[in-house]
């Protein structure tokens, strides 16, 4: 069912909003056509200017941010990074060259986000605390409880610890069953969680920002369709061993910060995925 819980790795306006911050100060450059000939008639003219770059962000940031009061689901932050691995891993003897530029955006990416944690506390020091150690438990725990209150219906929980987005899915897959009752059981946990990313953004409401973090969860799992005579639905109740990328965020919206909630899953990084994100960095 993990496959059915991934989300869309990030919205263009939230990357937006997070350059917003950056973009006060920077210079702003004209664009300019290139020359089509040597007659003396040819000119090399400029483009039209686009308005200013801080003008823009702040329109975004704007509306980004009232958005955030209407929704708990802003996507996931932009160039959020999972390290890959099997055949998401380049090769080291046919492709190092690749591989080489995996790793050290790894790293760089891997000292932003400890700079942005860093950044983000000491910015609501007297109202956040940061406990790395929990964030992979924490993780842990929203991650039985989604797939058991799933199971059961039980959709005020669902509502009390899913981002809007994987909610609706839920709720909507739910209602899908009609007379069909679920079992979802968690065998046991293949390998410890690790937290493969952790990472915190200040939006642009004073005393408001978002912490996002991505927890790989190795178990082996079963789910089990029953028909309303109580017979198993065929092809169901198999044991699985899944590995996910559970991805928990946390607001703080006007000093006031919340709990943990699931905002989804989603898979690991490739260098198309980061060449991407890139493009979407400069955009």
């Amino acid at each position: 069912m993990a496959h059915c819980l991934r989300r869309r790795p990030f919205p263009p306006s939230l990357s937006m909003l997070q350059r917003s911050v950056r973009s006060f100060g920077e210079r702003n450059f004209g664009t300019v056509s290139s020359l089509r000939g040597n007659s003396p008639s040819t000119r090399l003219q400029k483009a039209p200017e686009p308005p200013p770059r801080t003008q823009r962000s702040m329109r975004v940031a704007q509306k980004i941010s009232g958005k955030m009061m209407e929704t708990t689901d802003l996507g996931l932050l932009p160039m959020t990074f999972i390290n890959p691995t099997g055949a998401n891993r380049p090769n080291i003897f046919k492709q190092p060259r690749q591989l080489a530029k995996l790793q050290w955006f790894r790293i760089k990416r891997k000292a932003m986000d400890l700079f942005s944690i860093a950044v983000y506390r000491w910015s609501h020091r007297k109202i956040i605390k940061v406990r790395f150690r929990q964030t992979g438990p924490t993780a842990v725990a929203l991650h039985r409880r989604m797939y058991t209150a799933f199971a059961e219906g039980d959709v005020d929980t669902l509502r009390k610890i899913c981002a809007d987005g994987i909610l609706e899915t839920l709720v909507a897959r739910i209602r899908q069953r009609k007379s069909e009752t679920v079992k979802w059981e968690l065998i046991k946990y293949n390998k410890r969680e690790r937290v493969m990313s952790n990472r915190a953004a200040a939006l642009m409401i004073e005393g408001s920002g978002i912490r996002q973090a991505v927890v790989r969860i190795s178990s082996q799992q079963s789910l089990t369709r029953f028909y309303v005579d109580g017979s198993i639905v065929p092809g169901t109740g198999k044991r699985k061993d899944v590995q996910e990328y559970i991805v928990i965020q946390k607001r703080l919206l006007h000093g006031k910060e919340e709990d943990w909630v699931v905002w989804g899953t989603t898979e690991e990084s490739t260098l198309e995925s980061v060449a991407e994100s890139k493009l979407q960095e400069l955009a």
